[in-house]
C-alpha cells in the first residue's frame, strides 16, 4: 500500500482533449498536484486520456490504478461532439415538427449576417447557408398545434405521427430531433412524440426541445435540438467506452463532463443532451482565468490560449466570463447557454503554405493535427507548421519531458514548401511563420475586445494553452495590456479549469411571455417547481462533492427577459421569495444591461420588458488546494542555446520554470521552461514571477 492509500487522500482528476495534446491535472486533498500530457489520439479518444492520466499518475508516484482508486470526481473536457460536428461524422438526423413549419431549419434566419465571418460580411457574393445536418426528405410535419398560452388548439394525431416516424427510419434517420411550436411553454405533445419514437423505433436516440432548450425562438431552438441529435450517438459511444476503461482500472467515482455554459454535470445528465459538450474545452481554461485573475486582483482579463490547433479568447469582465448573445458553433444556432469564446485556426499544429494566386504566406486554418503532426515531431509528417518554425528558430528544444524534436525534418519541410518558392533562407521564411501567426491572433484579441466596446489597454492579458506562452511576447505587443500573465500551470490551464470546475445541474423553462411586474406567481411557481425536481434529481456526485469540501450545495435562480417582441433575452438574477419589489429591480437591471450590450440610449423607457423564461442551477463547490507559495531568490539559468531574433543569431539563456523563486527577473533573450511548454522572451522582453509561480511579462 502507497502513502497516498494509507492516509485515505482522495484525487481530483480534470482532464482536457485537445485537436493534438490530453492534459491532466491532479489534485490530491493533502495538497499535492501532479500534471500529465499525451498525444491525442483520433478515433479512440479514450486511450489518449488514459495515457495522459497516466503521466500524471506517475508525476505522483502513483499507478494508474492507484490514483483512479483514490478518485472522487473525473472532470472531463471533450471535442469528441464537435469533431463529428466539424468532420461531418455524426447521424442521420430525421426532424418532427408542427406540420406547416417543416421548411424553418433550411430557411434558416432572414438576417443574411446571422453566423457569418467577416469575410463573408464583406464579399456577399460567398455568402452560404449553414450545411444542413438533416436531409429535406428526413424532416415530417405532425398534425398538432399549441398556442402561446401553452393551450392545446390542435391535440396531436398520433397515427398520422407514427407514419412519419416510420417513414422517417424508411429514409435512413438512425436519431430523431423533435421541435414543435410553442413547446417551451407546454411539453406534452413533444413529450408524446418521443414515446412513439421509443416504441416505433426502439433503441433509437430522440432529442426533444423542450427537454434541451426550453426557449421562445423557433430557428434556434430547432437547430439545437437537430445539433444534439447528430451528435448524440457519437458522444454517448465514447463516454460509455471511457467509463468502461477507467473502470477496468479501477475507477469509482463520478465521471463529470464540461458543459458550453460553464460548470460540470454528472455524465448521466450529459447523455441526456450531448449538445453541451461542444464547446467545453476552451470553457475551461476561460473558467481558470476567471478565478486566476481573482486571485491577482484582476476585475477584467482577456484570455488567450494557444493549442494544436486554434487559437482561442474569451473575456472575463468584471470577474464573470461572458455569455454569447447570439451563440453560434461552426455556423449553428444555439438556444442554449454558452460562454462565449472566439477560435480562429492558429496553433501550434497550424499548417504554413503559400496562397499561390498571391504569392503570400499564410498560416492555418489547416492543421497537421497530433497525427501525423509537425514535421519536427518525427512521425512522418512533411508540411510545415508554427511548431516547425519555432523548433527551426531554437525557440523550443522538446515537447513535453521527453519528446525531442526532429530540427532537421522541420528544416527540410520550410525549405521545400516555403522558403524555396519565395527564394528567402530558411530562417527568414520561420520567422515570417511565427510574425503572421502573432499578427493573426493579435487581431483577433482586437476583434474581441474593440468590436465590442472595450479598451483592450483596461485588461490584464493571460497566455496559456501548451504554445501560448511561446508566442505570447509578439501577439500581446502594442495591446497595450495593464498585465501579461503566464499561470504557473500554463499547458494544463484547461485541464485545471476542469478540475476545479464546480458540479452544476441546471434546468430551464420557458413562460408564456407577459409584463415583468405582472408575472411574479408565474415566475415564482416555475421556479418553485424547477427547484424541487432538480432537489429530486440529485445524484452521488452532490454528496461525493459536499462530502470532501465540507460546503452545502446552492440553487441559483436566474428570470429571463426581453423587450416586447423582440428576440434577444438577458438572464439576470433573481432573488426568491420574488415580490414587487424584486420584479421593479429586474426591469430596471434589464434595461441596464440591454444598453451595456446594444448601446447607450437604447432602452427606450416607453418599451414594455417581458419575463419569458426561468433557469434554476444547483452549483455544489469542488475543494480546490490552495495555491502554493514560492520563496524568494535570484534566478540562475540552468543551460543556454542558441536561437534567432529579427534575423540575427543569439545566445539564450535557458530557466528551469520549477527551479525559479518569487520575485526573481529574468530579461530576454532567454527561454523559461516548464516540463510541458516554454515561454520565449526575445531581446527586450523581462518577465518577473510573482509568490504563485505566474509570470509577468514586461
Amino acid at each position: 500500500m502507497n502513502q497516498t492509500e494509507a492516509s485515505g487522500v482522495k484525487a481530483f482528476i480534470g482532464v482536457d482533449t485537445g485537436g493534438t495534446f490530453t492534459d491532466t491535472v491532479v489534485t490530491l486533498s493533502d495538497g499535492r498536484l501532479g500534471v500529465g500530457k499525451a498525444l491525442s489520439t483520433p478515433g479512440r479518444v479514450e486511450q489518449g486520456v488514459l495515457d495522459s492520466i497516466v503521466q500524471a499518475a506517475a508525476a505522483l508516484g502513483l499507478t494508474l490504478s492507484e490514483l483512479l482508486s483514490r478518485t472522487v470526481i473525473l472532470t472531463h473536457g471533450t471535442t469528441v461532439g464537435l469533431n463529428a460536428l466539424l468532420t461531418g461524422g455524426g447521424a442521420r438526423v430525421g426532424l418532427l415538427t408542427t406540420a406547416g413549419f417543416e421548411s424553418t431549419l433550411p430557411i434558416a434566419k432572414a438576417n443574411k449576417l446571422h453566423g457569418l465571418d467577416e469575410l463573408d460580411v464583406t464579399m456577399p457574393v460567398r455568402w452560404r447557408k449553414p450545411d444542413q445536418l438533416v436531409a429535406r426528405s428526413r424532416i415530417a410535419g405532425v398534425s398538432e398545434r399549441v398556442d402561446v398560452s401553452g393551450a392545446v388548439v390542435r391535440p396531436l394525431d398520433e397515427e398520422q405521427a407514427r407514419a412519419a416516424i416510420r417513414r422517417l427510419a424508411e429514409r435512413g434517420a438512425d436519431s430523431v430531433a423533435v421541435c414543435l411550436l410553442w413547446s417551451p411553454v407546454n411539453d406534452g405533445h413533444e413529450r408524446r412524440l418521443a414515446a412513439l419514437v421509443a416504441e416505433e423505433l426502439p433503441g433509437v436516440h430522440v432529442s426533444c426541445s423542450s427537454a434541451i432548450a426550453p426557449v421562445v425562438g423557433e430557428y434556434e431552438r430547432t437547430s439545437t435540438a437537430v445539433l444534439d441529435a447528430y451528435v448524440a450517438p457519437v458522444v454517448a459511444t465514447y463516454l460509455r467506452a471511457l467509463q468502461e476503461r477507467l473502470r477496468e482500472h479501477g475507477f469509482g467515482g463520478v465521471l463529470m463532463i464540461l458543459r458550453t455554459g460553464g460548470g460540470a454535470e454528472p455524465v448521466e445528465h450529459t447523455l441526456r443532451a450531448p449538445v453541451n459538450t461542444l464547446r467545453s474545452g476552451p470553457v475551461a481554461g476561460l473558467a481558470a482565468t476567471a478565478a486566476l485573475a481573482a486571485e491577482l486582483g484582476h476585475a477584467n482579463v482577456v484570455a488567450t490560449d494557444v493549442g494544436g490547433t486554434s487559437f482561442d479568447v474569451g473575456l472575463v469582465i468584471g470577474g464573470a466570463m461572458q455569455r454569447a448573445s447570439t451563440p453560434m458553433v461552426h455556423r449553428h444556432a444555439l438556444a442554449i447557454p454558452v460562454v462565449e469564446v472566439e477560435s480562429i485556426g492558429t496553433g501550434g499544429g497550424s499548417l504554413a503554405w503559400l496562397d499561390q494566386g498571391l504569392g503570400a504566406l499564410r498560416v492555418g486554418p489547416r492543421s497537421a493535427g497530433a497525427d501525423p503532426g509537425p514535421a519536427c515531431y518525427g512521425r512522418g509528417g512533411t508540411r510545415p507548421t508554427l511548431t516547425d518554425a519555432s523548433a527551426v528558430l531554437g525557440y523550443l528544444s522538446r515537447l513535453g519531458e521527453s519528446m525531442p524534436l526532429d530540427v532537421a525534418a522541420a528544416r527540410e519541410a520550410i525549405r521545400a514548401h516555403i522558403a524555396e518558392p519565395l527564394g528567402i533562407g530558411v530562417v527568414a521564411a520561420a520567422e515570417g511563420i511565427v510574425r503572421i501567426a502573432a499578427d493573426q491572433m493579435r487581431d483577433l484579441i482586437r476583434r474581441t475586445t474593440i468590436q465590442r466596446g472595450h479598451d483592450p489597454s483596461a485588461f490584464a492579458l493571460v497566455a496559456f494553452g501548451g504554445a501560448g506562452p511561446q508566442y505570447a511576447s509578439w501577439y500581446a505587443d502594442g495591446l497595450g495590456a495593464t498585465d501579461v500573465i503566464i499561470p504557473n500551470l500554463a499547458a494544463e490551464l484547461s485541464a485545471y479549469g476542469a478540475v476545479s470546475s464546480d458540479l452544476s445541474i441546471g434546468v430551464e423553462r420557458g413562460l408564456v411571455p407577459g409584463p415583468v411586474a405582472e408575472a411574479g406567481p408565474a415566475v415564482a411557481a416555475a421556479l418553485a417547481e424547477l427547484a424541487g425536481g432538480i432537489e429530486a434529481d440529485l445524484p452521488g456526485a452532490v454528496d461525493s462533492v459536499t462530502a470532501v469540501s465540507g460546503r452545502a450545495p446552492v440553487l441559483r435562480h436566474t428570470v429571463a427577459l426581453r423587450f416586447y417582441r423582440q428576440q434577444r433575452r438577458i438572464e439576470l438574477p433573481v432573488a426568491v421569495p420574488v415580490d414587487a419589489a424584486e420584479l421593479a429591480r429586474l426591469e430596471s437591471e434589464f434595461r441596464k444591461r440591454y444598453e451595456e450590450i446594444v448601446g447607450a440610449g437604447t432602452a427606450a423607457d416607453g418599451t414594455p420588458v417581458e419575463a419569458v423564461g426561468v433557469r434554476v442551477e444547483l452549483v455544489a463547490p469542488v475543494p480546490v488546494p490552495p495555491p502554493a507559495t514560492r520563496p524568494g531568490g535570484a534566478a540562475e539559468p540552468v543551460d543556454e542555446r542558441a536561437a534567432w531574433f529579427a534575423g540575427a543569431e543569439h545566445r539564450c539563456a535557458v530557466y528551469d520554470w520549477r527551479r525559479l523563486s518569487a520575485g526573481c527577473e529574468i530579461t530576454g533573450p532567454a527561454f523559461v521552461e516548464s516540463g510541458q511548454t516554454t515561454v520565449v522572451l526575445p531581446p527586450g522582453r523581462r518577465a518577473r514571477m510573482d509568490a504563485g509561480g505566474h509570470l509577468h511579462l514586461t
